[in-house]
């Protein structure tokens, strides 16, 4: 599809952006989210976002606050089924290096989560802390319509958690008691190629998790499916499968809605 023009009568990429997984573009967002445990423990999660980028995409910021409900086999002490708000994420970008290229090093994104025990974890839908995740992430190009986005980032807590494992710090299925510390390091590797006839995209990624004060290994693969639904609008839908290490979650399903502003 080609590059639109936007309000200030700049050329726009929308679908570059929306298979863009660190999109320095402003636009409000909805993830539908379902984890799936090994347990049968289920985790649903509703979560509306809003980011704002400058318009020399250099610097973002965004926040969402997710309404949350789950059915855990754990000890929750008679509250395993319940609906209510999870910990609030805030998000920053900022992009030291960018140089507009069709092949080679594009842009070096660095990258910063913030979660606020919004949530209640006694319940299951929170941490119960702080929790902060930094990280880096590069945008190499093989080619106009293929890009790799290899990533690392670190998710510490500087208090104990209700959180076992995995990159994001999602609840502990088993019990609602706080466990330890986090000190998870991430790494993954997202391919994504876009299908110009088709106004969308495929993405493929391998992800591992370490998380260091449990000694644990956690081996993702995550396929991505996406598609413009209009000139600003786009929709994906994620799986992330769990293939080895620590058997905790099975499968996180996304259904993800993005408007872009500008």
């Amino acid at each position: 599809m080609a590059a639109l023009l936007n309000a200030q009568g700049q050329q726009v990429d929308y679908l570059k952006n929306a298979s863009d997984p660190v999109s320095m573009r402003s636009r409000i967002t909805t993830d539908i989210e379902s984890y799936f445990y090994f347990d049968e423990s289920q985790f649903y999660a509703l979560r509306p976002a809003y980011y704002y980028g400058l318009k020399n995409e250099r610097f973002l910021i965004g926040m969402s606050i997710p309404v949350v409900h789950n059915v855990f086999k754990g000890d929750y002490q008679g509250f395993e089924n319940t609906t209510g708000m999870g910990d609030l994420r805030m998000t920053a970008y900022y992009v030291p290096y960018f140089k507009e290229t069709f092949s080679g090093l594009e842009r070096v994104t660095a990258t910063l989560d913030v979660s606020a025990p919004t949530g209640e974890y006694q319940l299951g839908r929170g941490a119960g802390a702080w929790m902060y995740r930094p990280g880096v992430v590069l945008t190499y190009r093989p080619g106009p319509a293929l890009a790799f986005y290899p990533e690392v980032r670190y998710l510490f807590s500087t208090e104990d958690v209700n959180s076992q494992g995995g990159s994001d710090g999602s609840p502990d299925p088993d019990d609602s008691e706080k466990d330890d510390k986090l000190q998870n390091l991430s790494i993954a590797l997202p391919f994504v190629a876009q299908l110009e006839d088709w106004n969308g995209w495929f993405s493929l990624n391998l992800m591992y998790s370490h998380a260091l004060i449990e000694k644990t290994d956690y081996f993702f693969v995550r396929s991505d499916f996406g598609k413009m639904l209009g000139d600003r609008t786009a929709a994906s839908l994620r799986i992330s499968k769990y293939i080895a290490g620590q058997p905790r979650l099975n499968v996180l399903v996304q259904a993800n809605f993005t408007w872009f502003m500008r």
